[in-house]
């Protein structure tokens, strides 16, 4: 698993001045460089994040290769995303408790170890779809326990003045892994076999624990067992933000249009393979270079985004955005030609990051300021709670029906969703006035950072003091 760009925050400012986006600095963005651990933490993760990314691919492919079956190639994909969802928010617990240096390294370590045993079965030819399986939810759960921990890394080795450009490089180099990783792997794939590319990833945890290996945090969390009152308090202020949420009609409905998208936009990445193999037959390579396409389109619709009339509602955008993706995946779903395929989920991309973009920025208006940071967070848990469940409906809907089919039901489904949103509109959200105040207008160079840092849409603060925007987004 990668490094999460979504983070939980503490504090949240006013809604009219979160939702200000911060200008890139004119110069001084790479300043943050300068400083050894972050330097070499960044370049460190980078060279992770690409490896992971390789891995996904390598993982899906070999199972599909082997099996032919979307079913297990959609269960390889829950597999990733279940233990995420299950220990993203317990786990913040470890992360206060412990030694976050020490569980960040053990966390990498045991991903590593699983990645070499995977390696190490496919040379033997024993990674069979259950072992890939096993072997993908423990390095989810291993990078699940240690999530918080890493959200709590870069503010423990950065100036609070630098917080922002820090962030926003550890967007950037996110987003670049998500293009390269499947483009790298699809090429190894295709030349060499899935064990190499399991060798490489593996060679690409050691540059992150050597790092972690010399990093220090300022200050140690504390060890003291919380009292109960400490106890019933939490659980007190998670219950009144999932009541919050339950009951009030504005969240309530960017919940449920949440957790739909997440639900029945699953299976058009979760079935790329099987897309790729045996509907288009382009093979492995053809395979990254989709993966990669919808990655670009995400990047495209950061920076389309951003480019918006500033006065314009983006929360109005959340149902039309869903019906513009779906009709994108029915145009997927129904192509039997790589570059129209390629096109459609480019495209599709684009709206894909403007529903969930808008969404987040439609939940930091709602909210109170008391309870944005646990609203943010059910929020985020909507989208990955979903996910799992989403694989497993799209793999058994493909092995009943075929992957076609499949894709084009669950697209349909969203579409259907869709338009009943935008017809059915929620008071609650559409009398939102529209907040995003007008900026200088930007050249090319400027609006393609604020995309890949995905700045156009941070909405929140670390810390009281810190400029708007420096927390990173709920969305990647």
């Amino acid at each position: 698993m990668s490094v999460s760009a979504a983070n939980d925050l503490c504090y949240n400012p006013p809604v009219a001045e979160a939702l200000q986006t911060p200008p890139r600095p004119p110069a001084g963005a790479f300043a943050v460089l300068r400083r050894p651990a972050f330097r070499y933490l960044w370049a460190a993760s980078l060279l992770s994040n690409v490896g992971n990314w390789m891995e996904a691919v390598s993982q899906s492919w070999l199972v599909q290769q082997q099996t032919a079956s979307p079913f297990l190639v959609e269960l390889l994909a829950a597999a990733e995303f279940i233990p995420v969802a299950i220990l993203a928010l317990p786990a913040g617990a470890l992360a206060d408790r412990y030694d976050r240096r020490k569980l960040l390294l053990a966390g990498q370590t045991m991903m590593m170890v699983f990645a070499a045993v995977l390696a190490v079965l496919t040379h033997l030819g024993r990674a069979t779809p259950g072992n890939i399986s096993l072997l993908a939810f423990l390095e989810g759960a291993a990078w699940a326990s240690v999530m918080p921990a890493w959200q709590a890394l870069v503010p423990a080795l950065v100036p609070r003045e630098e917080l922002p450009s820090a962030i926003a490089l550890n967007s950037a180099q996110f987003n670049g892994a998500r293009l390269l990783g499947p483009m790298i792997a699809g090429g190894l794939l295709s030349a060499a076999g899935a064990a190499l590319v399991f060798d490489v990833n593996v060679a690409s945890f050691f540059g992150i624990l050597f790092v972690l290996s010399l990093v220090h945090f300022p200050g140690r969390p504390s060890r003291a067992v919380p009292s109960r009152p400490g106890v019933l308090q939490r659980q007190t202020a998670i219950r009144e933000a999932l009541s919050f949420a339950w009951h009030e009609p504005g969240p309530r409905r960017l919940l449920l249009s949440l957790f739909m998208f997440a639900l029945l936009a699953a299976p058009v990445q979760g079935l790329l393979p099987v897309y790729a193999d045996q509907l288009l037959h382009v093979g492995a390579h053809g395979y990254g270079a989709l993966l990669s396409c919808l990655g670009a389109g995400a990047i495209t619709g950061a920076l389309t985004l951003a480019r918006l009339p500033a006065d314009y509602p983006r929360h109005h955008l959340i149902p039309l955005s869903m019906l513009a993706f779906a009709c994108c995946a029915l145009v997927y779903g129904g192509s039997t030609h790589f570059l129209l395929s390629g096109l459609a989920l480019a495209v599709g991309g684009v709206f894909w990051v403007w529903s969930l973009a808008s969404a987040s920025t439609a939940m930091q208006l709602l909210v109170p300021d008391r309870l944005r940071g646990r609203a943010m967070s059910i929020l985020a848990l909507a989208n990955t709670g979903a996910l799992p469940l989403g694989h497993l409906l799209g793999g058994t809907l493909a092995h009943l029906f075929g992957a076609r089919q499949a894709t084009l039901f669950t697209s349909a489904s969203l579409a259907a969703f869709a338009l009943w949103s935008a017809i059915a509109r929620e008071p609650g959200i559409d009398a939102l006035p529209p907040v995003m105040a007008a900026r200088p207008r930007r050249g090319f160079a400027e609006a393609l950072w604020e995309a890949l840092t995905a700045s156009s849409h941070r909405a929140q603060e670390i810390e009281p003091g810190l400029p708007p925007g420096a927390a990173e987004p709920l969305d990647e």
